[in-house]
């Protein structure tokens, strides 16, 4: 009689590994501590166990899930508690560790160019020439690390193509909610809405004749309208004609309306460059994409200053003493152009330090007391860009292998568009809207954007690649 063998799957191994050394690990834990162990533990452990399973064995339901877990977050810690931002960090660690065992065990790959830009970009945070290694170095190497893992992660998954539908369906229904709750803030008004939870100081901002600027579940309104932009590029590029695309597509359009972010015009202008290039008018769409180089050119160059509000702060601790004030944008962002250069030309080739400018020192491990003495009367403009904040970080050799990257990404989103694959066409889109919004935005570090924006071109890229690879094992048959 034929033996029977059986083959487990990388789930299954997953699985198998996971149950022994929970039991392991709470079998040891119950002898060695008894009722000290923290319940609140466990139930960490067993839901990063869970997530890293759902991410191998169902991606397009841990996916999918994600882009509305993300979304909510921010919302989330002002309603609920301050800790459940750590949910984002605990979900991304679970994807890296799903995309490491499915690239182990099923033999998946992600893009070798890819993979390898993503290595440099971050070997050059791990290294960190301009700077030392404390906590603001640590804190600025999660928020760039983070993205670039979940871009890995959605090139890797398995399943790529039914995560991709999944994934859509999710990401258009997301911000379809997110946008109606922005109108609905809109008739609740600003002081309501302080009443509710919010804070002026964070997320409610107006503009200077008084008007609300909508932030729906999120921070800030950029965070947003960038947001809005994604999911406005889902439903342009993949979702079918019929009510449903209608009633999405204006709910996000009144929703992006709402935000009042100018970048948002420059980023409905070249999704209709883009749109004019898949109906066959490429003579039209050159001039609009060139038209929009030309603006973000001028954006970057001469920006003296965005819509971000500046608090000045007094930080006590290691680094600037008391009678020093550092300047932090309300959305955790600084920038500038000497802020991102500095005054020595010795820091322009690898950058000053990361986390030296912007998110991470606000949140390094010292002491940071808002300043009723120096603090502005009214809000201030300061540059806000991703693309400065790199070369603050990793300097002009950072900002090259990132763009060296962003140029990859969308070299494969065309070659997949070109063959008239929707995943090509959602990738571009998805790329353009955070390129564009980095012009005057930290968005390459920016939650939720920067993760799901990344995250779903992976999964686009994936998707394209492995219907590529079923056509042409078609035609060879």
């Amino acid at each position: 009689m034929r033996a029977l063998r059986l083959r487990p799957g990388a789930a299954d191994l997953l699985l198998a590994l996971a149950a022994g050394t929970l039991t392991v690990a709470a079998a040891y834990l119950a002898v060695r501590f008894g009722a000290e162990i923290s319940v609140g533990a466990l139930v960490a452990l067993a839901a990063l166990l869970a997530t890293t399973y759902g991410f191998i064995a169902h991606p397009h339901l841990a996916i999918a899930a994600t882009i509305l877990i993300f979304t909510l977050i921010p919302a989330l810690k002002v309603f609920v508690a301050g800790e459940l931002g750590a949910a984002k960090d605990m979900i991304v660690f679970a994807a890296g560790v799903a995309a490491v065992i499915v690239a182990l065990f099923e033999r998946r790959r992600p893009d070798r160019t890819a993979t390898a830009l993503v290595a440099l970009l971050l070997a050059l945070y791990l290294i960190n020439v301009g700077g030392g290694h404390g906590s603001t170095w640590l804190h600025g190497l999660r928020l760039v690390g983070e993205p670039l893992v979940l871009l890995l992660v959605g090139l890797t998954l398995p399943q790529p193509q039914r995560t991709f539908r999944y994934a859509m369906g999710s990401l258009i229904a997301t911000c379809a909610l997110v946008a109606a709750y922005g109108i609905v803030q809109q008739l609740l008004g600003k002081y309501a809405l302080v009443e509710l939870g919010y804070s002026f100081e964070e997320q409610v901002r107006s503009l200077p004749g008084g008007q609300l600027r909508s932030f729906g579940t999120l921070d800030d309104p950029f965070a947003y309208a960038a947001l809005l932009a994604l999911g406005l590029a889902g439903v342009i590029f993949w979702q079918r004609r019929g009510a449903r695309r209608w009633i999405a597509g204006i709910l996000i359009g009144i929703g992006l309306g709402l935000g009042f972010v100018r970048t948002s015009v420059l980023i409905v202008v070249a999704f209709t460059g883009l749109l004019l290039r898949r109906w066959g008018y490429a003579v039209s769409s050159i001039l609009v994409v060139a038209a929009i180089g030309i603006a973000g050119i001028f954006v970057l160059v001469g920006a003296s200053g965005t819509e971000s509000h500046v608090r000045t702060y007094q930080v006590s601790g290691p680094g600037p003493t008391a009678d020093q004030s550092l300047n932090v944008i309300l959305n955790g962002r600084i920038s500038a152009w000497e802020a991102a250069l500095g005054s020595n030309p010795a820091e322009w080739l690898f950058g000053r330090g990361v986390g030296e400018v912007g998110t991470a020192a606000e949140r390094a491990e010292r002491t940071v007391v808002p300043s009723s003495q120096s603090r502005p009367k009214g809000p201030s403009q300061a540059v806000d860009s991703g693309y400065l904040a790199t070369i603050a970080d990793v300097g002009l050799i950072g900002l090259a292998i990132l763009v060296l990257l962003l140029v990859w990404l969308f070299t494969l989103a065309w070659r997949a568009a070109r063959t008239g694959l929707a995943e090509g066409w959602v990738a571009l889109g998805l790329l353009t809207a955070l390129c564009i919004d980095a012009l005057t935005r930290a968005s390459f570090t920016g939650f939720p954007t920067a993760f799901l924006a990344l995250l779903l071109t992976g999964v686009c890229l994936a998707s394209a690649h492995e219907a590529a690879t079923a056509t042409t094992t078609a035609r060879t048959n």
